[in-house]
């Protein structure tokens, strides 16, 4: 698994000038701009508890993923997991719809010594976690309260796509962790196509197909003992996740607190919900420029024009640019003296 060094300058400049430019289109069409006044207008003490709500999410995840890597028998450090989920995090923010953060997650807890199966069964449950629990939260909350944020048709239906697509992902999930038969008639099928042999050696194909099954007891074993055995892990791990969400979410109405803007908190948080279904399918690296307006399309009925962009800057940087940053270190940290950054 690698990434060269010109995808990675790629990602980054993209993913950061993307960025940008959204937050400066939405401070220009809002106000007059970026002035220190704008700026001044938040009070301190919101900023410190902004970064405290931003460090502790940042705990709490790594948190829940200790608690997941000793469940499968493993012992990794809380500081080294924490290494690594803002390294993946930064990943993310530098690769088209997120979608390099999880397989980075997944390789350096492998290099940590977790075999590659059952660091594959911890990551799924852990999104299958956290997908369960949007699933069931949004819809409460946009049934209830929808009309607080005047939705168009078309926000509606990217967001039940974006659940489409989720309901999807579960269900190969549910399929791969309940029918690990499947998955090995998959790898036989697979290397017995006419094609392939064609391609690889006889000798190769074996060795993949052995690699494989391997992983896939592994991934088995992992599943068995975290669903099985270790059931107070999956309770701990549940409780984490509630934590998280409720940290992530807390951090939206702390920053309209410190602008002195009073919301109604239900939605509030339906807004941050609907985002994180749609941000998936944003296509830039980490869903720049995309995050960036689509936060402000949902927050213009609730936050004064005038402080829109002010209050999307101040979002922006604790959930986006704090972790570029931190994530950053920790990334170059990481890959020094491996093969992953060539």
């Amino acid at each position: 698994m690698t990434i060269s060094s010109k995808q990675l300058k790629k990602g980054v400049f993209l993913s950061v000038s993307v960025s940008v430019i959204a937050i400066v289109m939405v401070m220009l069409i809002t106000q007059d701009g970026f002035t220190y006044r704008n700026f001044s207008r938040i009070r301190p003490k919101y900023l410190l508890l902004a970064s405290i709500a931003t460090l502790s999410f940042w705990f709490i995840k790594s948190l829940k993923l200790k608690i997941l890597v000793s469940g499968l028998g493993s012992n990794i450090s809380l500081y080294k997991i924490l290494q690594i989920y803002l390294a993946s995090a930064f990943v993310s923010h530098v690769t088209p719809s997120s979608s390099g953060g999880l397989p980075f997650q997944v390789y350096f807890l492998h290099r940590e010594g977790l075999a590659l199966g059952k660091t594959t069964a911890l990551t799924i449950i852990d999104n299958m976690l956290t997908f369960l629990f949007l699933l069931i939260i949004t819809p409460l909350f946009l049934l209830y309260w929808s009309s607080f944020l005047n939705l168009e048709e078309d926000i509606i239906l990217l967001f039940y796509l974006a659940v489409l697509l989720g309901i999807i992902f579960l269900i190969i999930s549910l399929v791969l962790v309940f029918n690990i038969k499947l998955a090995h008639h998959f790898i036989n099928w697979l290397t017995n196509r006419d094609l392939l042999k064609k391609i690889f050696t006889a000798e190769r194909l074996e060795r993949f197909s052995e690699f494989i099954e391997s992983e896939i007891n592994y991934f088995n074993e992992g599943i068995e003992l975290l669903l099985k055995r270790q059931k107070k892990y999956i309770i701990l791990v549940i409780v984490y996740t509630i934590f998280y969400w409720i940290l992530y979410l807390a951090l939206a109405p702390i920053l309209l607190q410190g602008l002195g803007i009073n919301v109604a908190l239900p939605s509030v948080i339906l807004a941050q919900l609907i985002f994180n279904f749609v941000q998936p399918v944003i296509p830039t690296p980490g869903g720049s420029g995309g995050a960036e307006l689509g936060f402000a399309y949902l927050f213009k009925f609730m936050v004064p024009v005038q402080l829109l962009g002010v209050f999307i800057f101040f979002w922006r940087f604790f959930m986006f640019y704090s972790s570029l940053i931190i994530g950053g270190i920790y990334f170059l940290h990481l890959v020094k003296g491996t093969s992953y950054l060539e």
